[in-house]
C-alpha cells in the first residue's frame, strides 16, 4: 500500500511546496509512482500530501501517471498564489454510499455498515469537507541535466477548515527546512504564463481603412487606393515612395487630393505656429 508523501501537514506557500519537492528529490520523502487504489483513496484525510510525477506515456510504459484521481467529486478550481484549490462537493459521501458503482464507493458502503452509521449522519459539514490544493513544477535534477531531461512533478495536498490549525508546517520538520539549490524547480504555471506572453501571431493583418498615422497622406493613399495596375518602374533598383503595397503606383492627382483632405483645421494650424514661436 502506497503511503502519502507526508501526513498531517499543511502547505502555506510555494516555498513550503518546493521544500517538499526537494525532500522527494533527495529521496527523504517518497514519490507516488502509480494511481491510488480504492483502499489508498479511502485513507485520504486532511493533512495528506502527495507528490507524483506526470508521465504522458504511462499507459504504454506502465510507469508513472498522466493525471491524479482520488475518487472524490470536486467543484471548479480557484487560483491563488500559483496554487489551484478545489472544494469537495457536499453530496459526495451520500451519493457514493447510495450508488456503489466503483470500488471506492463499495468500500465506503462497507465501512459505513461496519461502523453502523447511516449515510445521513456521515454527511460532512462545511468545515469538515476537504479542500484539495495542487501545485506543479518543472524539475531539473543534476543527474538529468546531461541528457536534457526535465520532469514535471505535482503536489496534491488535502486539508479542511476544521483541522487546519492543528496540522504541522514545514517549520516543524527540520529535515525539510533547508536551503533549496537554484535551478532545480520552476513553477510550471509561471513558465506557461511567460511562454504565452511571448507568443506573437505569425500573421498580423491590419483591417482595411485602419492606418498607423492618419496624418500621413501617402499611407492613406496606399491603404485606400484600389486603382488599375500601373506598369513596373524602368529602374527596379530605385525605390518609389508612391508605390502601394501591391506594387501599383498611386496617381499624383490622388496623392494631392489626399493631402488636401488630411490637412489640419486652420485654427489648429494657428495654434501650433504660436506654440512653436
Amino acid at each position: 500500500m502506497q503511503q502519502p508523501t507526508l501526513r498531517n501537514i499543511r502547505i502555506r506557500s510555494t516555498r513550503d511546496a518546493v521544500a517538499v519537492f526537494y525532500g522527494v528529490a533527495r529521496n527523504i520523502l517518497p514519490l507516488i509512482t502509480r494511481r491510488l487504489d480504492a483502499e489508498e483513496r479511502l485513507s485520504i484525510v486532511a493533512g495528506c500530501c502527495f507528490v507524483w510525477e506526470e508521465n504522458a506515456n504511462s499507459e504504454a510504459t506502465g510507469l508513472g501517471m498522466e493525471r491524479w484521481t482520488d475518487g472524490m467529486g470536486w467543484g471548479p478550481s480557484r487560483v491563488r498564489d500559483e496554487f489551484l484549490f478545489y472544494h469537495q462537493k457536499e453530496s459526495d459521501g451520500e451519493e457514493l454510499a447510495i450508488n456503489p458503482i466503483t470500488p471506492w464507493a463499495q468500500m465506503m458502503r462497507k465501512r459505513a455498515s461496519r461502523l453502523g452509521t447511516p449515510s445521513s449522519s456521515r454527511r460532512p459539514t462545511e468545515a469538515q469537507r476537504l479542500i484539495k490544493q495542487t501545485y506543479s513544477v518543472l524539475v531539473s535534477l543534476p543527474k538529468d541535466r546531461p541528457t536534457g531531461i526535465v520532469r514535471k512533478w505535482h503536489l496534491t495536498a488535502y486539508f479542511n477548515q476544521e483541522t487546519l490549525n492543528e496540522l504541522n508546517t514545514i517549520d516543524d520538520l527540520r529535515y525539510l527546512d533547508v536551503p533549496i539549490p537554484d535551478g532545480w524547480f520552476r513553477s510550471a504555471r509561471a513558465t506557461k504564463a511567460r511562454r504565452d506572453s511571448r507568443t506573437i501571431p505569425e500573421h498580423t493583418q491590419v483591417p482595411e481603412g485602419i492606418i498607423s498615422s492618419p496624418l500621413d497622406p501617402a499611407l492613406v493613399a496606399q491603404t485606400r487606393y484600389r486603382g488599375p495596375p500601373s506598369a513596373p518602374p524602368q529602374n527596379p533598383g530605385i525605390a518609389h515612395a508612391s508605390t502601394s503595397g501591391s506594387g501599383r503606383l498611386v496617381p499624383l492627382e490622388y496623392l494631392q487630393n489626399a493631402t488636401q483632405r488630411n490637412r489640419r483645421d486652420p485654427t489648429d494650424e494657428q495654434f501650433l505656429r504660436r506654440f512653436g514661436s
